[in-house]
């Protein structure tokens, strides 16, 4: 699969949270067309026809992580497992 711009990958976070094109353009300050643009770009390089599926294959490719309460969240705010350590000396 082809490979996304930071744009793309902002985007696909977004769409696959649940948001609509409207919120989207309002979240990054670009216009709803381009909006449509971009998400069309990422379907076609991604080679998928709906939202439900971009927001399948951005969970696939790290983009996004989901939790126990099905909360979708990206994955840059996730910790990872080998980061975390304890203060008081207990695993």
């Amino acid at each position: 699969m082809a490979k996304l711009s930071c744009r793309e990958q902002e985007v696909a976070i977004l769409v696959a949270q649940g948001l609509k094109d409207s919120e989207i353009s309002k979240t990054l300050g670009i216009s709803m067309r381009r909006t449509g643009e971009i998400v069309a770009s990422i379907k076609h390089k991604w080679n998928i026809k709906t939202r439900a599926e971009l927001a399948i294959v951005a969970h696939h490719f790290g983009l996004v992580c989901i939790t126990t309460n099905l909360e979708v969240i990206p994955a840059e705010h996730i910790q990872k497992k080998d980061s975390l350590h304890r203060t008081d000396g207990t695993q």
